[in-house]
């Protein structure tokens, strides 16, 4: 197969438009249709469906764009490779984290390598622990900072850091000048918390089934400057680790109190990979670099 009609293909069905493709690799739209059409004759099976705001994939559409991402990733790998061979002067490192980490705990390790490595590129994705894991599994990305992960057996743990949940208010929030507080206190308040998708709101839920006692969670969101954005009004408070409200202006504005409960388990952040593929060097560097990250292996 040619190698220039499966790069359209490619462009296409990442774009959804032979239009947008055509843009983003600066060539004629005829072009792309022509070699596209020149790879459905090669095939003997139509790759995509034409229709008037762009394109679908056809079911072989499907398996050769899914077949093409996992060959460009293994490109991507060997030229990493390729790249350990010259020492750090070049390499890629894709991350993908949780919200709560973003604004300070990542930012601070990319700066401090890169003055050491000033040639290495990184690709940021800020999503849900849910998400995260499915990045790593797809091989989308190379490092995964979630919080609270269930077990998943494609996937290593190697390293992170635990910390209590807080509840999180405004300072003049009638809670905030507790010590400390236990679910039951928080039922008369109305709460905004992050969606189930949220490894913190997976705890929430388990403590509020074990204790039996009922949140009015009046806010759900995907989005933990959200919750924080909403506590800071001052009606409402949500749950958090320290670390996704202390750093930063929220830190002044907000107060996090304790909470006392057998049944609620702290956070753990997660530092993971996945276990089945070799990662680069550069890679390997970074990982070593983050705080509590890079020392533990486990299942």
């Amino acid at each position: 197969m040619d190698f220039t009609a499966l790069r359209y293909f490619f462009e296409t069905a990442r774009s959804g438009s032979i239009r947008r493709a055509a843009e983003r690799i600066h060539v004629a739209p005829s072009a792309i249709s022509r070699q596209i059409a020149k790879l459905e004759h090669d095939l003997g099976s139509p790759l995509l469906e034409r229709r008037p705001n762009g394109v679908r994939l056809t079911a072989g559409g499907d398996l050769l764009l899914e077949q093409l991402q996992l060959t460009m990733r293994d490109l991507t790998r060997v030229r990493s490779q390729i790249d350990d061979l010259k020492g750090l002067r070049r390499g890629e490192v894709t991350v993908a984290c949780i919200e709560g980490l973003v604004d300070f705990y990542l930012p601070a390790v990319i700066d401090a390598f890169h003055r050491k490595y000033p040639e290495i590129t990184f690709h940021i994705i800020v999503s849900s622990t849910d998400a995260i894991l499915e990045s790593l599994i797809a091989d989308e990305v190379d490092i995964g900072i979630a919080l609270n992960p269930p077990n998943r057996p494609e996937i290593s743990i190697v390293g992170g850091w635990e910390e209590p949940l807080c509840a999180v208010v405004a300072q003049g929030h009638p809670l905030a000048r507790r010590k400390t507080v236990q679910l039951v206190d928080l039922a008369d308040y109305p709460a905004a918390l992050p969606n189930t998708t949220f490894g913190v709101r997976r705890l929430v839920d388990r403590a509020l089934s074990r204790s039996r006692v009922q949140l009015k969670s009046l806010v759900t969101t995907n989005s933990i400057l959200a919750t924080c954005g909403i506590a800071e009004l001052g009606s409402f408070y949500t749950l958090l680790p320290r670390f996704a409200f202390q750093q930063g202006p929220k830190g002044r504005t907000l107060v996090g109190i304790p909470v006392k409960s057998e049944h609620l388990e702290p956070a753990r952040v997660a530092i993971a990979v996945h276990n089945r593929r070799p990662l680069p060097l550069a890679v390997k560097e970074f990982m070593a670099s983050l705080p509590n990250g890079g020392t533990k292996r486990t299942r």
